[in-house]
């Protein structure tokens, strides 16, 4: 893939693994079914995301301070 997969989402959970790895679960809204497809076939094509995240307000704003 040479173009990112970009779409706003909140994070619906965060779990720990039996193994220690970590899992995140996104809520994306429905107008991103294309990126949605995008990242299915990420993971059909076993395919590693390297994964920025920018926090913004909730309506929208500007980006907030990173938090990691």
């Amino acid at each position: 893939m040479s173009e990112p997969i970009c779409f706003p989402a909140q994070v619906a959970r965060v779990q720990t693994l039996a193994d220690g790895g970590i899992r995140v679960t996104f809520d994306l809204p429905e107008q991103t079914v294309m990126q949605a497809a995008g990242l299915m076939e990420c993971k059909r094509l076993g395919i590693v995301l390297d994964v920025s995240c920018d926090a913004r307000e909730p309506s929208g704003g500007n980006p907030t301070k990173s938090y990691i």
